[in-house]
This record gives structure tokens, sequence and C-alpha cells, in this order.
């Protein structure tokens, strides 16, 4: 058995084919509760900077929706989205494993992707997404529920 998706895109990511910082925007209708329930999920990442970039990719829009069950204490899991880029191509992404640690106040997202067509195809992708810790579960414990999340996004795609 080979080492751990996380572990290989930890190793690959200082030589990075292109590294993308920006923000996002999350939406759960209906909104999380402590209960788990069906939810529609919609992530919007803005990557608006690319700094380490193949001279052709400056930024990137990345879009995913998805229904699964969630709660507010248990979100996350596979998904798949497309980005759009700067220079008007795509890649579809689809998640194969997402790992949650809390530091502080911040929750971290960590997920590893592969690009499935498009732009990079057959590349991994490594995402992080760092949302603010949920400490007013106020939201939490009636309907409407949480129903809007934002934070910073990173996007790696890795050679």
């Amino acid at each position: 058995m080979g080492p751990a998706p996380f572990a290989v895109a930890q190793e690959r990511f200082s030589s990075a084919l292109v590294e993308c910082v920006g923000t996002i925007e999350q939406t759960y209708s209906p909104g999380l509760l402590l209960i788990p329930r069906e939810t529609t999920y919609e992530g919007v990442a803005h990557y608006t900077t690319c700094p380490v970039s193949d001279g052709v990719v400056t930024s990137g829009i990345y879009r995913e929706v998805l229904t699964y069950t969630a709660s507010c204490s248990a979100n996350g899991g596979p998904s798949q989205g497309d980005i759009t880029w700067s220079n008007g191509q795509r890649s579809h992404l689809v998640t194969t494993g997402v790992e949650v640690d809390v530091v502080g106040n911040l929750q971290v997202f960590t997920s590893v992707a592969q690009v499935f067509s498009g732009r990079y195809v057959g590349h991994l992708a490594n995402i992080v997404t760092i949302l603010p810790n949920i400490t007013d579960l106020a939201a939490c414990l009636a309907p409407p529920g949480l129903t809007a999340n934002q934070g910073t996004a990173t996007l790696t795609i890795l050679p």
C-alpha cells in the first residue's frame, strides 16, 4: 500500500505547476443544523492571484454544487467542480479525499483532487480552504440554520 494521498500531495507541493490564492463563499440550502440533514451546497472560490504560474494562467474561478447529508459538526466530503481559468480554458476536478483540522479558531479543509478533464488533465491538485470555526452555534440550533460561510482558499496544481 502506497503513501496516503495527503502525503503524496504534500511531497509534490514544492514544485507546483500553478498555485492560486483567493477567497471562497459557501452557501447551504437549507442551512446546516446540529442534526444532519440533506442540503444543497454551493461553493465558489475566486482565485485572484496565481503567483507560481505556468506563464498562461493568472487567476481562476472554481465552482461546485452538490446535494448531500451534512450538519454543522460533520460537513465535507467527496465533491467535484469546474475551474474557469483566466485564459478561458476549464478544468474539471474530482476530490478523492478531505481532511478536516481545527487550528485555533479556524477550520482547515485539505482536499486532494484529480483533474479529470481540460487544462492540467491527469494532474493532482491540493485544495486548502480555511474558514472561521463555528464559535456561535446559535445558527445551528434552529432553522434556517447556518446558510453561508466565507474564508480563504488555495489551489495547487501538482506536477
